[in-house]
């Protein structure tokens, strides 16, 4: 559970980071806010977290 929430929060930041440094301002849906971008990098984490997780309690 817990590499599931710091692959997520993550994921989360560097959504933030993205729409800080790269996003644009009005024409992109998905940079336009960092909010939205947030809430992707963090869906995006939690997809990547997910295998990972069920690999380690395998072990």
């Amino acid at each position: 559970m817990k590499i599931t929430l710091i692959i997520t929060a993550i994921g989360a930041a560097a959504g933030f980071a993205y729409a800080s440094v790269l996003g644009c301002d009005t024409v992109c849906s998905m940079t336009s806010s960092s909010l939205n971008t947030t809430v992707y990098g963090a869906f995006a984490g939690l997809l990547i977290a997910f295998p990972i997780s069920k690999k380690i309690k395998k072990k």
